[in-house]
């Protein structure tokens, strides 16, 4: 037995119209709308006045005809209308709040083509193309291969990432807790790159970059355009380009940046580059097998920051020294000496705090509260009282203390000492001269770095110290704390002009950036005498008759001996090794 179901089982019910879709509109968007085979007419009765509403499937009746006055009708028109035209001012509202759309770009195959190319035989009324390999495509069976042959990039390469941790953990009791341990991660990231980009097959834009190349001319960045024969435009290169030329008047250039042009205008060829040169061009000259180079150094241009005499004594005796060479006029042999310069590397061994003091062993100290114990002019640590109330007092081998104990002592950070933590040099990093009394660094020092010295030498005989040895003072003391080293300062974070110890940085030594050794035979060297009108001279004009017309090479002490070493200048500078010029490091 059947029995109706009267109400719809679903959770949310679907709702059948049951008057016109006119006068009844269903407002659940779950309802199901009118197919489009319903077609709805309304026809308009004249003797009645009023309006019939038929829908039908076909000739069959979809309902039952309905009818409407024709004020019921009005009514429904005004209706819809007062609801469209709410609608059409709601949606201009919109559109002027909204932010304006960018139109859709739109690329026409023809101006395509004619900007790029396509590179192949196409026929595009037949609907055929052939690829690279000369085999025919049917565009009707595939209408995208069109644009998939306009763009080509192919892209190849690797990419490198090592990521590691390298640690250290020194079991020394004599080091600080924090100078133990120590650590840090290691990142090694190498990239390479290979891309081929076609446009066409005009644009070409090749890429080759390479991280571990030792050259950048092999890391090429370059966009290439050739044009038709029938085209304004010849060639467009934007990158890595070379410039050639046919004529003398413009050198050829290779291994430029920039952008080049080749245009034609009829039978006339342009070629325009706008680019910034990354190469050099230097002509070696070749006499007897060895190649001669020329150099110009101005008198400022000087090797600053590597070059300092060991104090005072040494700066005031330096013209002494020098001027009888090769004979050199010094009772002092230098017999040992330790360098210490600020720890930036960060080296654990050969590594402490140190205090380096401007006036240590100085008979005549700048800082008036340190007085002169000795009259001689011999540097020595007991020249003044300095050295001696530091070690008198317990609290000066202390880094947490030392700075607030040399305050109390009336000096200044900077202007009379400096406190860091340094590292001692090899004796390959550096060379000195024990007669002269300077120091002479591999590595230029960065302005903010500091310099402090140890040395030991002897005077007729006799052995002074200045400054403490690495070994003079230990490491620990009973209290765990690691002792300070006292040192002659050279070299101070920041220059003050107004003090001795900027004196003591040489300013007479020059580079030659010449390396693997200068032969004596072949080595000259000229110093000229710029006028302001642009002239050079070998002698100072317009001075007095004691110097007028002499060559500054001989003013300067120069020249004072001839190719014998004998007393007699011969206008060539006297080549002595050690003292007017270092063969090994190519500096004067």
């Amino acid at each position: 037995m059947l029995t109706a179901q009267n109400r719809d089982s679903l959770r949310y019910p679907i709702n059948d119209r049951r008057a016109d879709g006119i006068s009844e509109k269903s407002r659940n968007p779950f309802d199901l709308r009118d197919t489009s085979l319903i077609k709805r007419t309304i026809e308009y009765d004249p003797k009645t006045r009023q309006y019939y509403i038929v829908e039908k499937i076909g000739n069959s009746y979809y309902r039952k005809p309905s009818y409407l006055s024709f004020e019921e009708f009005w009514r429904l028109q005004n209706k819809e209308a007062e609801k469209d035209y709410f609608k059409k001012r709601a949606d201009a509202l919109t559109a002027l709040n909204k932010k304006a759309q960018r139109p859709p770009m739109r690329v026409y195959n023809r101006l395509f083509d004619r900007i790029f190319g396509l590179g192949d035989a196409v026929d595009i009324a037949g609907g055929r193309l052939k690829d690279a390999a000369g085999q025919l495509k049917d565009l009707t069976k595939d209408p995208n291969l069109l644009n998939k042959l306009k763009v080509d990039i192919r892209p190849s390469g690797d990419v490198y990432v090592t990521a590691g941790y390298q640690g250290q953990n020194i079991k020394n009791p004599t080091l600080p807790e924090r100078a133990r341990k120590n650590g840090g991660f290691d990142f090694d990231m190498n990239a390479n790159l290979n891309v081929n980009a076609n446009i066409g097959n005009k644009l070409k834009f090749p890429i080759n970059y390479n991280t571990q190349s030792n050259l950048n001319f092999d890391n090429q960045i370059k966009l290439d355009y050739k044009g038709m024969d029938d085209e304004l435009i010849k060639s467009i290169e934007a990158g890595n380009i070379s410039f050639q030329s046919k004529g003398t008047l413009i050198p050829s250039t290779q291994n430029l940046f920039g952008i080049k042009t080749q245009l034609q205008f009829g039978k006339l060829f342009v070629t325009g580059a706008i680019a910034n040169q990354r190469s050099s061009r230097q002509s070696v000259s070749l006499q007897g097998g060895a190649a001669l180079s020329n150099f110009q150094k101005r008198l400022d241009e000087y090797d600053e920051n590597r070059h300092f005499l060991l104090g005072q004594y040494f700066h005031d005796n330096y013209n002494t020294v020098m001027r009888n060479l090769p004979v050199v006029n010094s009772q002092v042999q230098i017999q040992r000496i330790e360098v210490w310069v600020t720890n930036r590397t960060g080296a654990t061994t050969e590594a402490r705090d140190v205090v380096g003091f401007m006036d240590l062993a100085e008979p005549k100290p700048y800082n008036a509260s340190i007085s002169s114990a000795t009259n001689s002019n011999l540097p020595f640590n007991q020249a003044n009282n300095l050295y001696t109330s530091l070690t008198n007092d317990p609290n000066s081998r202390n880094p947490a203390f030392i700075n607030s104990l040399l305050l109390s002592k009336g000096l200044r950070p900077v202007d009379d000492y400096e406190k860091t933590f340094a590292r001692k040099l090899t004796l390959a990093e550096y060379t000195f001269n024990a007669q002269a009394g300077y120091l002479s660094l591999q590595n230029q020092l960065q302005p903010d770095e500091v310099l402090g010295v140890a040395f030991q030498y002897t005077y007729n005989g006799r052995v002074y110290q200045v400054g403490e040895f690495s070994q003079d003072v230990a490491l620990d003391s009973s209290r765990g704390v690691q002792k300070v080293l006292f040192l002659k300062l050279l070299k101070a974070t920041s220059q003050r002009v107004q003090l001795p110890i900027w004196d003591w940085m040489m300013k007479n030594v020059y580079s030659l950036d010449v390396f693997g050794g200068i032969q004596r035979e072949d080595f000259k060297l000229n110093i000229l005498y710029e006028e302001p009108s642009g002239g050079l001279k070998r002698y100072l004009p317009e001075t007095s008759p004691r110097v007028d017309g002499v060559p500054l090479l001989r003013i300067l002490n120069l020249d004072r001996l001839n190719n014998r070493n004998d007393p007699q200048p011969d206008g060539v500078f006297d080549f002595i090794d050690g003292f007017t010029i270092q063969p090994n490091t190519g500096r004067v």
